[in-house]
C-alpha cells in the first residue's frame, strides 16, 4: 500500500454530526482503502504553500472556545508517491491558483471538474461511506481541494 494520498478537505457544520467523530474515523480507517486524516471539531480551513502549490489543512481555531462552529477532516485515497505533484498542481490549475471549494453533493453527483480526474474516483465512495457515519454530510458539507499527505 502506498504512503501518499491525494484528496480533499472536508468541512461540515457541527449541528450535523451527531456522533463521536474519533470513534467514526477510527471505525472507518480500520475498512476502508480511503482514509480519513487530521479530524479538527473546533477547526477551521488553512492554505499551506508547498513549492508553488497550494494544499488544503485544517488546525484547530483557537478564537473559539465552544465547539459550536464546524468540523473538518481529511478524506483521502492511496496514490503512486511520484503522481502527488502531479495531481495538486492539476487541481490547483483548474481551481485558477486557489483552492477549489464546492458542496459534497456536487462532488458525489458528478458534477465537478474533479471528476474529470481518474486519481480521484474512489472518493465518491469515500465520501458515500462517510455519508453513512454523518447523515446529512453529503447535503451539508464543503470540500476544499487539493489535500495531499506526501
Amino acid at each position: 500500500m502506498s504512503n501518499s494520498y491525494i484528496g480533499v478537505r472536508v468541512e461540515v457544520v457541527s449541528r450535523i454530526v451527531k456522533t463521536d467523530l474519533c470513534r467514526v474515523v477510527e471505525q472507518y480507517n480500520d475498512n476502508n482503502e480511503s482514509q480519513l486524516f487530521d479530524l479538527y471539531t473546533n477547526g477551521k480551513i488553512t492554505v499551506e504553500r508547498k513549492d508553488s502549490m497550494l494544499i488544503a489543512r485544517g488546525e484547530e481555531d483557537k478564537r473559539k472556545k465552544n465547539n459550536g462552529g464546524t468540523v473538518n477532516f481529511a478524506v483521502m485515497v492511496p496514490i503512486e508517491h511520484k503522481e502527488v505533484n502531479r495531481i495538486v498542481q492539476i487541481i490547483n490549475v483548474l481551481g485558477n491558483g486557489r483552492l477549489i471549494r464546492e458542496r459534497v453533493n456536487t462532488f458525489v453527483n458528478g458534477n465537478s471538474t474533479l471528476n474529470k480526474l481518474p486519481e480521484l474516483d474512489g472518493l465518491i465512495t469515500a465520501l458515500n461511506t462517510v455519508e453513512t457515519y454523518i447523515p446529512g454530510f453529503v447535503r451539508g458539507g464543503w470540500y476544499y481541494a487539493p489535500e495531499a499527505n506526501f
